[in-house]
């Protein structure tokens, strides 16, 4: 089985399909909170995004990204799990059987026990130098997050789609 490049390079740990890697990728990020407006339109692009051949992408993280997740899941859509720990032990049955099916793939960004912020961080910003094109639901509270760095960092490199429109 090849080893992709940037797991040589900082020697994750992984499990899954990586063969998706092969794949055109879009990450998708959520701030932990978020309009019901927000969370509408992001769900409703994750149903769009199963008619294509897209993978997505993500932490899976925060309440709206675990959303996004189980409906990709429901969906048999492919996505690829980046941790912002070691990878665990023991998986729910949806990710068991997406695992045996080959529709994801899921790498530990760091070798840390537990998510904290730095490796958050890491995990964000390997997940958005894998991906085509980006895909973001901001709080639209106007308060700061480390999201909106990030998605000021790939402004013009690339796709980018925020919510709130």
């Amino acid at each position: 089985m090849r080893q992709p490049t940037f797991f040589m390079a900082f020697d994750y740990d992984y499990t899954g399909n990586l063969a998706l890697l092969d794949r055109r990728k879009v990450a998708f990020f959520a701030s932990r909170v978020v309009s019901p407006a927000v969370e509408e339109q992001a769900l409703r692009w994750a149903k769009a995004c199963c008619a294509t051949d897209r993978v997505v992408i993500s932490g899976f993280q925060s309440p709206l990204e675990k959303s996004v997740f189980e409906l990709l899941l429901k969906a048999r859509h492919p996505v690829i799990w980046a941790l912002g720990r070691t990878l665990y032990r023991r998986y729910p049955p949806a990710v068991e059987e997406a695992l045996a099916e080959q529709r994801i793939l899921i790498f530990a960004v760091r070798n840390a026990r537990r998510t904290g912020w730095q490796t958050a961080q890491t995990r964000n910003y390997t997940i958005a130098t894998m991906a085509e094109e980006s895909v973001y639901a901001l709080r639209s509270d106007r308060r700061p997050s480390s999201l909106d760095v990030l998605c000021g960092l790939e402004l013009g490199r690339k796709p980018v789609r925020c919510f709130p429109q």
